[in-house]
Formats: structure tokens, sequence, C-alpha cells
């Protein structure tokens, strides 16, 4: 082919519908031949082209120790939804950092649906009321899911608190050994924050040789670190959660370290609002996708670009809740002065609405509020009288719970 013939490729419908607006895997486009006015035969040349020029202008990533070379190709539509995450998730963090009356109920939340969707979504076996529940109590664990859970919360917990430090072999221990305390069983009990010393299957694919897990990591690292090419700070995230999930470094918990990583790269690259969004709850509604985005890597010449692209999108669909959740507890201001709500009350209401299960005592709203007992018992009696909470008697003392449906019905009919 000449050099013109390429140019006038790279400009060709083939090339921009299924390469830069959307990434198709490669065999699919063959389903599409007769929409492109090409015949079976035309293929086994045009698949060829479209794989080499994928791969020519691609971001290498060889990991030397398993002899792979993997790659990644920014397509328009890859760095189009990089570009929308960015620009909507740092106006949502803003958003929420402004409103000092549901600010810290909202991060805290985030956290804790994050841990309870990882956790389910690896099989613990709750409910997201009694997780939340168990949470609200803090009680200790008893159970290797109750296990799972708090876990999950504190190792999201401990990364913020530590988020100077470098990402390295002993960090990523730490995040195991923190997400599977108590919940390995049998002789894997011995494994907690250390890598495996076997071999280990996950479906179809077989973990790397345990030899050389140390080395491929190590590699991984500074892939995602001091690439000489440039990688946006979110592709880094998944691409570390990616390469945990090959090597799968550990007998069990490789899910959760990753997707802890992923939350670390983030936050470390800047991306402050990563912590606002559970990508756990989007694996959850489409783990099938998700298995497809592992394995279509390897059938395409270990092209990641694919697990890049459901990455990405399960970020833009958590997106899409975190906005929806901000307006309701926005719209919620809309019920001061119709219903004649103190500012207290309002942020009453937008924290309890994060939180439907936590049951509140007058002495807790009195201390929140800054205001004495008396203040704090009106207030909640007037919301009572007013529809919002359900009152009930608990060793001697006044409980409240919030009424989801009569809140939403009101906000409804009052937003503005």
């Amino acid at each position: 082919m000449s050099i013109r013939e390429d140019f006038e490729f790279i400009n060709s419908d083939i090339w921009l519908n299924y390469t830069q607006r959307k990434y198709i895997p490669i065999d699919d486009i063959k389903y599409r031949l007769e929409k492109l006015k090409l015949s079976l035969s035309d293929w086994p040349d045009l698949k060829m082209r479209i794989l080499a020029f994928r791969k020519l202008n691609s971001i290498p990533l060889f990991i030397n120790t398993l002899e792979k070379k993997f790659w990644f190709f920014p397509s328009d539509c890859i760095m189009e939804k990089i570009n929308y995450i960015e620009h909507v998730g740092n106006k949502l963090f803003e958003k929420i950092e402004n409103s000092q009356s549901f600010k810290e109920e909202f991060l805290k939340n985030s956290s804790v649906e994050e841990a309870i969707t990882s956790a389910i979504y690896e099989g613990a076996n709750s409910t997201r009321a009694a997780a939340k529940e168990l949470i609200a109590s803090e009680k200790m664990p008893s159970t290797k899911d109750e296990w799972m859970l708090i876990n999950n919360l504190r190792a999201m917990g401990w990364i913020k608190e530590n988020s100077i430090l470098e990402i390295n072999k002993e960090v990523i221990l730490k995040i195991h050994q923190i997400v599977t305390k108590n919940t390995l069983q049998g002789d894997d009990a011995n494994f907690s924050g250390e890598f495996r010393n076997d071999k280990v299957f996950v479906g179809s694919h077989e973990g790397i040789t345990f030899e050389k897990i140390e080395s491929s990591m190590n590699e991984v690292l500074k892939l995602t670190t001091s690439n000489p090419r440039y990688l946006h700070g979110l592709v880094k995230g998944i691409l570390l959660h990616y390469f945990i999930g090959y090597i799968h470094p550990f007998f069990d918990g490789n899910g959760r370290t990753a997707r802890t990583l992923f939350y670390f790269k983030a936050m470390k690259n800047d991306l402050k609002f990563v912590e606002l969004l559970s990508i756990s709850a989007y694996l959850k509604e489409h783990g099938n996708q998700y298995t497809r985005s592992f394995d279509l890597v390897k059938e395409n010449d270990y092209d990641v670009t694919y697990f890049v692209d459901f990455c990405l999108d399960s970020l833009i669909e958590a997106l899409k809740k975190v906005e929806r959740k901000v307006k309701y507890l926005i719209d919620i201001s809309s019920l001061k002065e119709p219903l004649q709500l103190s500012p207290t009350q309002i942020s009453f209401l937008q924290k309890i609405a994060l939180n439907k299960e936590k049951i509140i005592t007058i002495e807790a709203y009195a201390n929140d509020i800054g205001k004495s007992r008396e203040i704090a018992r009106k207030e909640l009696s007037d919301l009572t009288k007013k529809g919002f909470l359900k009152e009930s008697k608990d060793s001697r003392k006044f409980t409240y719970k919030l009424l989801p449906a009569v809140l939403k019905e009101r906000v409804l009919k009052y937003k503005t």
C-alpha cells in the first residue's frame, strides 16, 4: 500500500466508524461487510489492515517478564469518554465540596456504597440494608461476609489516609491484607498480604507462573507510573486494575485489591471525584461484559483498549447515578420555605436521605446541629408531624427514622 492509500484508509468510514467513533472488536466488523459493500473475500486483508493500523498507532505496554506485548489504542471515542468523565466528575466534586450541609455525609456514603457493592459482587451474602445497618452499628464483624464488607470500607479509608505513599509492592500487599482479613479459608489464610506460591485459575484464565509475580508486578508499576508515552490518570488506574486481574498475584482477593488500587491510582493523579463513584455497582450489573472485556484483550493480540473502554463506560454510568443523587439532595432545599423548615432540618433531611436505614436519637441530633436537646426535640417532632419521620420509643429513648417515600413525594411537589 502507498502512503496515499494509507492516508485515505484512516479517513475512510470503516476506520472512522469502527475504530475512532466506536472501538469495535475486529471480528465483529466482519458482520458489517454487507453494509460496507464488501464481500467475505475482502475480509482477510481488511482485518490485517485494521489490526496493523491500530497497533502502529498504539501505546506499547510490553511486559518482558511475561514475553507479552500488550498495547493500548487512544481512540477518539476513548479520549471523548475520558474528557467527559473528568469534566462532569470535577463539576460534581465541586458541587459537593461547596455544599457544607451534606458534603461529609456524601463522601462517607460513597465509600460505603462501593464497600457494599464490591463485597456483594464478590459473593458476600448480604442485602444493602443489612450491610448499612452493620456499618451504622459499628459492631465487630462475625462472619466472612461481614468481614468482606468492613474490610472493603477500611481499605477505602486506608488509601485516603495514605495517599502520599507511592504504589509499590508493600502497598499492594498491605491493601490485600486489609481486604482479605478473616475472609480466607484453609491454607489460603496464610497468604493474607502475601503473593501466592502455586497455580491459580479464574474461569479459563490461569494466573501467571508464581515465580514471575514480583518481577512482572514491578514492570506493571513502572508502565503505569513512568511510561514514556502520555497516559491519562484514569487509564493508568484501569491498566493497574487489568494487570492485577491478568497476573492474578493472590490466591483470593484479586478483584477487591484491583478495584482498590484503581481508586488509589486515580486519586494519586488528582482525580478526587473517583471517590464519589461505585465501579463495583456497574460490574455487578454487567458481569458478563466485564468478563468479556478481559477475553477480548487476549483474543485481539493483547489489545487492552477493550478493557479500558468497558471501564470508562462503567465510570460514566456511575457518574450519572451520582448526578441524580446530588440533584435530589439539592432539590430537598426547595422544601424550606413552603414547609417552613429550618436550615438544620433541611441539612438533616439531606444527610439522612443518603442513609435511609439510619436511626437517630434526640441526643445525636442535638450533638449534630450543636444546639440544645430541647431545640433538637422540637425540630425532630416537627419533622415527624409533617410526615417525614417515624417516631418510636426504644429503651426509654425516642428514636426517629426517615420515611423515604414521603420525602421523595414532597421534593417532587415543591422542587424549583
